[in-house]
């Protein structure tokens, strides 16, 4: 029998369908039953592709005309960027577009996604995850762990070499999660982060 996982976006009446995963099962075993981890990263990935191209498209789509005369941005130029989650990294588009002949002050281009970019490279999300973790293990076994059982990427964050300081720029991460109003992080854990970095034996 074949399993077909498919992710749906709803958006004002219309339809958007993607394909995912597709799994093949025979017979019946303790090693087929379900999904195997492999499938459940795949699905995690495709399902995070997916939905960051939607998002990222409409966002778009919001801001293509200009807010002063309802004139179209001009392109100047494609661009992608590339955001590590904790589901995988994601190319999303980050096109420069041309100023519209009105406004009169700032750059001539300017890039609409820098509004929530912001140069991030990763999502906080991830970046929680790896700086708990390395709280409480060295960060190398930490890097291996999630790249087993999430599908990161070659390379997560700050990967360091043996020796290094396993809790790195710790401000980084309470800005930006002070800023997302996260309630995962306590304050007794953001208080651990400005204790002495633990170095990797």
């Amino acid at each position: 029998m074949t399993f077909r996982v498919e992710v749906v976006c709803l958006h004002d009446g219309s339809e958007q369908r993607c394909s995912v995963v597709e799994m093949e099962r025979s017979e019946l075993a303790l090693e087929t039953l379900g999904m195997s981890l492999d499938e459940g990263k795949a699905m995690l990935h495709g399902v995070q592709n997916f939905m960051a191209a939607q998002q990222v498209t409409e966002d778009l789509k919001r801001k293509r005309v200009c807010p002063t005369c309802a004139e179209r941005y001009h392109s100047k130029e494609a661009g992608k960027h590339t955001v590590k989650t904790v589901f995988g990294p994601i190319e999303v588009s980050n096109p420069r577009w041309e100023r519209c002949p009105c406004q009169t002050e700032g750059a001539r281009t300017f890039r609409p996604a820098t509004a929530w970019l912001q140069g991030a490279c990763t999502s906080p999300e991830l970046l929680y995850l790896e700086t708990k973790w390395a709280s409480l293990i060295p960060f190398e076994k930490v890097a291996n762990l999630m790249k087993e059982v999430l599908p990161v990427g070659e390379t997560t964050n700050h990967e360091k070499p043996s020796g290094s300081i396993s809790k790195p720029w710790p401000n980084v991460w309470r800005r930006s999660w002070e800023r997302n109003g996260n309630p995962v992080v306590s304050r007794r854990w953001m208080q651990s982060l400005n204790s002495p970095c633990r170095t990797v034996p």
